[in-house]
């Protein structure tokens, strides 16, 4: 298949996932009402957080980024609010809310000059409100067990985390959504911990200067490049001093 092909076949494909958007998002609506009447029905919260995955990797493949970015956030209420069980008034109107902007993309999309900026300024207030007085921290980590055990470490700070468990999926997230922090592992699937940073601080983005902490089980020099604000080794006091770390950059956030 050669190049001018394949890029038909693209927008070919990008057409009908937008075709087929509005539908997808009367189904998510339907789904969500359905949870706030009854928060017990697993089938329909299973579906829903499928439905919303879907849309992001798709999103993300045929250059529609923007979808992807409020899929990630959607994403993030959901799990939350299934944390807690709560999928009442609050949790419906943000979801709604979020269902809204992805209708709102078909139009902006078929525009010969795509602006978002409007769908992102809404997309920041959802968020705002969404975590209230709570930072928000990205864990880039390949393991699941490590990264379960930063979140226990954690637990007792106001915050969100999110985790990635591969290096250019945690970058492509810092590229287009705010954080307050990073916890990087050294050692990550796709793109190391350092790699990362140092990409990171190469864009010119909000996240740009992010606070940033790296998890090391070894003791190789570290470019400074890659600005870690600190840097704690996987030993048995692991848990205390990543608390410690995370701590300290809240109160500098506060100053």
């Amino acid at each position: 298949m050669d190049a001018q092909t394949f890029q038909h076949l693209l927008r070919q494909m990008r057409n009908e996932y937008l075709q087929q958007l509005p539908e997808r998002c009367d189904l998510l609506d339907s789904l969500i009402l359905t949870l706030e009447k009854t928060p017990d029905e697993r089938d329909a919260f299973n579906e829903l957080f499928r439905g919303v995955h879907s849309l992001k990797g798709t999103g993300g493949t045929l250059g529609v980024g923007i979808i992807t970015t409020i899929c990630h956030q959607f994403e993030t209420l959901l799990s939350e609010a299934d944390a807690r069980r709560d999928f009442g008034e609050n949790f419906a109107t943000r979801a709604l809310a979020y269902v809204d902007l992805l209708r709102r993309i078909v139009a902006l999309a078929q525009q010969e000059n795509e602006n978002y900026a409007p769908i992102e300024s809404e997309l920041e207030k959802l968020r705002l409100a969404t975590l209230q007085s709570r930072k928000t921290g990205l864990i880039a980590e390949s393991s699941s067990t490590m990264a379960g055990f930063y979140q226990h470490a954690l637990q007792g700070l106001p915050l969100q985390l999110v985790v990635e468990n591969n290096g250019l999926a945690a970058l492509e997230r810092l590229l287009h959504e705010p954080f307050d922090f990073v916890i990087a592992g050294r050692e990550i699937d796709g793109l190391s911990g350092v790699a990362l940073m140092s990409a990171l601080r190469l864009n010119n983005t909000r996240n740009k200067d992010v606070a940033a902490i790296l998890v090391t089980s070894t003791n190789e020099t570290i470019p400074g490049c890659a600005e870690f604000n600190a840097i704690i080794t996987r030993d048995q006091d692991l848990a205390a001093n990543l608390l410690a770390a995370v701590q300290k950059l809240l109160l500098r956030e506060a100053a």
